[in-house]
């Protein structure tokens, strides 16, 4: 690999990246709308009690907010060795063109788990989903905290989307005072995001 490239991000990696990148700005893949369809064993779950998590279907007329990062050639080979092992449970890489907001397109690279694959939940009911995702756990925690991360950082980004209103009203039905108010301030004020990093309070917009 002899240039950088952009990883486009709409779950996790929204607030974690967890891998070297150089610069990160908000951006849109047109057609595709972003769902809890996928059934995670190894993160926010166990093979016997699975969590819920996001992928991607297609939707023509619909889009996912979400946010690029620029990693550069001595770090490629690393992170994505890194990206591979974390997104699995029915994951593959596929490449995208996604909208930056000064309408420039970027060439990214992004992880998506596609419908029929072996962890595939299918359609289920608002409901099934909410009570999963309230009781589920996993090494990297619990999918209720996945969520209220996603949730959270979609308003950051003021691009919220009826499917995850929809779960925090089912989740909000099961326990009232099971997402926490101050989760956005805690997500803005993360030492784990570098200053310019779009979930951030001090975000400076990057020259790409």
């Amino acid at each position: 690999m002899t240039s950088s490239i952009w990883l486009f991000g709409y779950g996790s990696i929204l607030w974690r990246p967890n891998f070297d990148y150089v610069t990160a700005c908000q951006a849109t893949l047109p057609g595709f709308k972003r769902r809890f369809w996928q059934a995670s064993s190894d993160h926010r779950g166990t093979i016997a009690h699975p969590g819920a998590v996001v992928t991607l279907r297609p939707s023509p007329g619909d889009w996912v907010t979400g946010i690029a990062y620029r990693i550069e050639a001595p770090r490629q080979a690393n992170s994505l060795a890194a990206l591979d092992h974390r997104e699995q449970n029915g994951y593959a890489r596929f490449d995208v063109t996604v909208n930056t907001r000064e309408y420039q397109q970027l060439s990214c690279l992004t992880y998506i788990a596609t419908s029929g694959n072996p962890w595939d939940l299918g359609e289920p009911s608002l409901n099934d989903l909410a009570q999963q995702i309230y009781s589920a756990a996993g090494p990297s925690g619990s999918n209720l905290q996945y969520f209220e991360q996603l949730w959270h950082a979609s308003h950051v980004l003021d691009a919220s989307d009826s499917h995850l209103e929809a779960l925090a009203s089912e989740i909000l039905q099961i326990d009232k005072d099971s997402l926490c108010i101050n989760g956005r301030d805690r997500l803005q004020d993360s030492v784990e995001l570098l200053p310019w990093h779009p979930l951030r309070r001090d975000y400076r917009e990057p020259n790409t």
